[in-house]
């Protein structure tokens, strides 16, 4: 069975291949490129991208990897190739948040085994969980932002987001 997700399909060697719209492509080969299929990695970077977004003092915090290199912050993501200067991107923080939520799901059925350890593993080693107060990462249209500390689920319920930026 082949994995197919909103941005992402299973290429013919069995590893993930961004499918998305063109204005992404850059921000989907970083994700390819450099998260590869690490969960605990693909939760790393969207805990900076949420607190990047909770917090506008927040500080831009790099990501550095084989390929890329990619600077979160609360105006959103700067991705950089580290070996071709003309490949690079800037993205909002919404857009890298579907692509890094799409990515998660490719993960999830991709090595199902792994998925939930590595999320635990995340919450224990940093005291929270980056997915706290999505209740399906996979519809990302279902959540809206609503201001610093607040998510808006798809049946209007409100999350906030302390528990996981304390």
């Amino acid at each position: 069975m082949t994995i197919r997700t909103t941005y992402y399909t299973e290429d013919a060697r069995e590893l993930p291949s961004f499918t998305g719209p063109a204005e992404l492509k850059i921000l989907g080969h970083w994700v390819t490129s450099d998260i590869q299929l690490s969960p605990y990695a693909v939760l790393e970077a969207i805990d900076l991208a949420r607190t990047a977004q909770a917090n506008p003092a927040f500080e831009p915090e790099s990501m550095d990897g084989n390929a890329f290199t990619v600077t979160f912050s609360p105006e959103g993501l700067v991705v950089e190739n580290l070996y071709v200067d003309h490949v690079r991107g800037e993205f909002t923080l919404d857009q890298a948040l579907r692509v890094l939520l799409d990515f998660w799901e490719y993960c999830r059925q991709a090595i199902p085994a792994k998925i939930e350890d590595r999320r635990r593993e995340y919450l224990e080693d940093h005291g929270r969980d980056p997915l706290a107060g999505i209740r399906d990462p996979t519809d990302w249209q279902a959540h809206a932002w609503r201001g610093p500390g607040t998510w808006i689920d798809a049946q209007g319920s409100s999350t906030s987001n302390s528990a996981w930026l304390s």
